[in-house]
């Protein structure tokens, strides 16, 4: 879900459409440290997000690889463990990695549970994507 809403906010951002965003520099993925690879989003996530204007019916997911966190600027962790795992991974990207949540909690994980569960995570990444994403917008207008 936070992939298709980070791209969602950076869509509405620069009045793009998806296939637009590299004209952005902004290319946006999703990976997990212990995904399915080739699984696609639950039926409640789909179903969450487009309730939200936003498709996720074609996500599939994938392991994150270290090609990934190579070429990354950021690399946005839905729980202390996850980022853990990462550090470990690649102690020397590091720097570019980090919790979702500024809080150092984890996004609260809704695979096996209802639909409220579901509106209750994508609330909670869009609270924390925001945020995120004005930041990496002013760091690239500073830098610009």
């Amino acid at each position: 879900m936070a992939e298709a809403m980070f791209r969602d906010l950076a869509c509405q951002h620069w009045d793009c459409s998806d296939d637009d965003l590299r004209k952005h520099n902004v290319d946006v993925l999703s990976a997990g440290v212990a995904a399915a690879d080739s699984a696609p989003a639950s039926r409640e996530a789909i179903k969450v997000l487009k309730s939200k204007g936003i498709d996720l019916s074609h996500h599939l997911s994938q392991q994150v690889t270290d090609d990934m966190l190579m070429v990354s600027d950021l690399v946005l962790a839905m729980t202390p463990g996850h980022l853990n795992m990462l550090h470990n991974a690649r102690p020397d990207l590091a720097s570019r990695m980090r919790l979702l949540r500024e809080d150092g909690f984890g996004v609260s994980d809704p695979i096996g549970g209802g639909m409220d569960d579901y509106e209750r995570c994508a609330g909670e990444i869009a609270d924390c994507l925001r945020p995120i994403f004005d930041e990496l917008v002013r760091k690239d207008a500073e830098v610009q």
